[in-house]
């Protein structure tokens, strides 16, 4: 059994870290029921976002009286409320915390937002990159001389969103269930998940180990035994020797001058030592030297693509990837038994609500199943 075998999700349509929060909650055992709305644009097709899989689909006007009544039938079976809308969007159709609670006070209720719930931002819109910059975490990214550079939107949408509304998930079922918790509500703000991320950046920043000027810094390309270099094809290798025993060994492995490893920490032989290893990485193809450090500490990996990760041995071994996209349950032995996608009248006569009712909403078009 799954960790959270019984346990429903009702997710109010968001795009990023709320459909990915609600695909892990299913890949760990949850019912996921994915409230669409009618008049929503997509920004990109669905079927390019596999987080939006393995759930169950219905649409639902929530600006309608019938809709929000429909909303309200469901809630005394609901565990988990995932919403990612500007503040007070929820309270003005009648489905805030405060309306949520009066129907089931063991409900936790997550509000996934880019600023939070207050503070003098909450209301500006956003993206991950807004988020990152205002953490100071994209201060630190890209090349000195050249703008910031987001890593996608990996860090604020995702590090930070998916993660802490997870989090927010399980710690709310647990203070339910087990210190007997009501009206739990959890505000996840992504810039404050990504700070909290980039906890060791402040902390080597206070004590004069981080500088201002990027790609000069231990963990940001400037070291030579921590970044990428070409290889012979034009392709990439990784490296990540930090520790001087990875050092060392990268070292004797490349057969170059002892003297290095002596020198891996004095910032004024870093420049010459990236010299160094540039010349000789660029002497092989990155699948050679991948074959020549694979199960070796020298802290050397190839750069893959997307499709080459996907195929790689390691996470094929592993049963990384399911129908070909990343799975967000590997770490559980329970991995391999899927939950079951229910149907949506199924869930409805489970929560014993009306078969007229339904049918009335499906009528003047206030429910759409999907």
């Amino acid at each position: 059994m799954k960790p959270l075998a019984g346990v429903r999700v009702l997710e109010i349509a968001s795009i990023g870290p709320g459909p990915l929060a609600a695909n892990m909650f299913f890949e760990l055992g949850a019912e996921v029921i994915r409230v669409n709305n009618p008049n929503a644009v997509d920004l990109l097709p669905p079927n390019t976002d596999p987080s939006l899989r393995n759930r169950t689909n219905i649409t639902i006007d929530l600006k309608s009286k019938e809709g929000i009544n429909l909303i309200n039938e469901m809630l005394p079976g609901i565990d988990i409320f995932l919403e990612g809308n500007r503040p007070n969007v929820m309270e003005k159709i009648g489905l805030g915390p405060k309306d949520v609670h009066s129907i089931n006070s063991e409900t936790v209720y997550i509000r996934l937002t880019g600023w939070g719930q207050k503070g003098g931002l909450e209301n500006d819109a956003g993206h991950d990159i807004n988020y990152l910059a205002l953490s100071g975490m994209l201060s630190l990214l890209g090349k000195e001389g050249s703008p910031p550079e987001p890593p996608i939107n990996l860090l604020a949408d995702y590090g930070s969103g998916t993660m802490f509304a997870v989090i927010s998930g399980i710690l709310g079922i647990y203070e339910v269930k087990n210190n007997q918790k009501e009206n739990p509500v959890y505000d996840v703000a992504m810039f404050e998940g990504v700070s909290y991320l980039g906890s060791l950046m402040f902390g080597l920043k206070d004590a004069g180990m981080w500088g201002d000027k990027r790609g000069t810094n231990l963990l940001d390309g400037g070291a030579p035994f921590y970044r990428c270099y070409e290889t012979k094809d034009s392709k990439y290798i990784a490296v990540g020797a930090l520790e001087s025993k990875f050092f060392k060994e990268l070292i004797e492995t490349l057969d170059l001058p002892l003297e290095m490893i002596e020198e891996q920490m004095m910032f004024d032989k870093w420049s010459s030592h990236v010299e160094t290893f540039s010349k000789v990485f660029l002497s092989k193809s990155r699948d050679e030297w991948s074959n020549i450090f694979v199960n070796t500490d020298c802290c050397v990996t190839p750069v893959l693509t997307l499709d080459e990760a996907r195929k790689h041995p390691h996470p094929v071994s592993r049963d990384s990837y399911l129908d070909n996209f990343p799975r967000g349950n590997n770490m559980i032995e329970d991995k391999h038994s899927q939950p079951i996608v229910k149907n949506i009248n199924e869930i409805f006569e489970e929560l014993n609500i009306s078969k007229n009712f339904i049918e009335e909403l499906e009528k003047n078009g206030t429910l759409s199943i999907e």
